[in-house]
């Protein structure tokens, strides 16, 4: 089961990463400028946010399986429209769709963690699922790098609708159902009612914030690393995935250390190791940029640190934040993902809009992430130390 969300989830992940090194060739492909091209990113993000919105109740409704299934065919459709765009808004509107659909991953999968998992298996779960899905964002720009030098970019878009089509079918032939279908569950009024309760819970929003802004840093790189490395500091196209791959390294060691330490460490201590070395990275980004030291290996290590704490924090942050309320699984899932992706989006968004020479166009969105760090552990401290009645 874990292995087919885990594919679900990579063909998902990689139609960004595969493409990022094309980024930077894209305005001149298509006589735009370099805010209309990260508008790929940071649209597809945020319609991977609100797409979860929907996909959660359906996969009540309906079933965990037919959700998935269905989504991930259509984005298979989104990913060849993709590489037919003869325009950078016909681009735009096909990756759109692409984030919709291939939101379907993410909540089913973490509803189906939730059916059938306590708090520590669910941990367990995330830092092998977390492991297994890194590898995607590790090898897919280093595959479209070369692809792009060999071929073109629709050969990327068209390499994840291959996978797409595979990753359809085994879901078709392999997926197992975890949830019964509640006829009652895309009713309106319990929709609404179920996101605003789930707002509204103190412990809910503070971890599901947490994982927010973890996707908000990966997103402020994906937007403006291969500007930043290939067009400013001069690397080879080629070259780009394997800075993102030591990245994405990083990470790997992170949740495998959180997989082996859970059985031993109470997840909260966990949580606060993560968050405090996500602050260390950012905070050595920021004094890098300020101090006009960013070459390819200082950009790449001061995120490598921020994603190694981000390992604990998508190990820890996302169960806790399941586990804090007792509304429907996939109601809760959906919410979660929204946030994650919409701050990942929000971060991508301010990268677009701040597009220019120079780091600063990521570093201030980094700055605004770390600063929230600080305020969710802060946040989380003080609900760890009542109980979760007082809320």
């Amino acid at each position: 089961m874990i292995g087919v969300l885990v594919l679900a989830s990579s063909v998902s992940i990689m139609s960004t990463d595969i493409y990022a090194p094309s980024l930077p060739h894209l305005p001149d492909f298509f006589g735009t400028h370099a805010g209309m091209v990260k508008l790929t990113i940071s649209l597809n993000v945020l319609m991977f946010g609100v797409g979860q919105m929907f996909h959660g109740p359906l996969s009540d409704r309906f079933g965990r399986k037919p959700v998935l299934l269905g989504a991930i065919a259509l984005f298979t459709v989104s990913s060849f429209a993709c590489a037919l765009a003869q325009s950078i808004e016909q681009l735009i509107v096909a990756r759109m769709l692409q984030g919709f659909m291939g939101a379907a991953e993410a909540v089913v999968g973490m509803a189906i963690f939730r059916d059938l998992f306590d708090e520590k298996q669910q941990v367990r779960a995330l830092a092998i699922f977390g492991m297994s899905i890194a590898l995607g964002p590790a090898v897919a720009p280093i595959i479209g790098g070369y692809v792009h030098i060999w071929f073109n970019w629709r050969a990327n878009f068209y390499l994840v609708g291959i996978f797409g089509v595979i990753a359809t079918l085994l879901i078709w032939r392999l997926l197992p159902e975890s949830a019964a279908p509640d006829p009652g569950a895309i009713k309106p009024a319990r929709v609404l009612g179920s996101y605003g309760a789930l707002l509204a819970d103190k412990r809910f929003i503070t971890y599901a914030g947490m994982v927010g802004v973890g996707m908000g840093v990966i997103y402020a790189f994906i937007t403006g690393g291969p500007f930043i490395l290939i067009r400013q500091l001069g690397i080879p196209t080629e070259h780009f995935g394997y800075y993102q791959a030591f990245i994405v390294a990083a990470y790997f060691i992170g949740s495998l250390v959180s997989m082996r330490a859970v059985g031993r460490l109470d997840p909260g201590r966990l949580l606060a190791i993560g968050l405090a070395l996500v602050l260390a990275g950012g905070a050595c980004f920021l004094a890098l940029a300020g101090a006009g030291w960013i070459t390819p290996m200082t950009f790449a290590g001061s995120f490598a640190v921020m994603t190694l704490g981000l390992g604990p924090v998508f190990a820890v942050a996302p169960a806790r934040a399941m586990l804090a309320t007792e509304r429907s699984a996939g109601s809760a899932a959906a919410m979660l993902g929204a946030c994650e992706m919409m701050v990942g989006g929000l971060a991508a968004g301010a990268v677009s809009v701040l597009h220019g020479d120079g780091v600063w166009p990521v570093g201030i969105p980094i700055a605004g992430l770390m600063l929230a760090v600080a305020g969710l552990a802060w946040g989380a401290r003080r609900l760890a130390a009542r109980p979760a009645t007082a809320d």
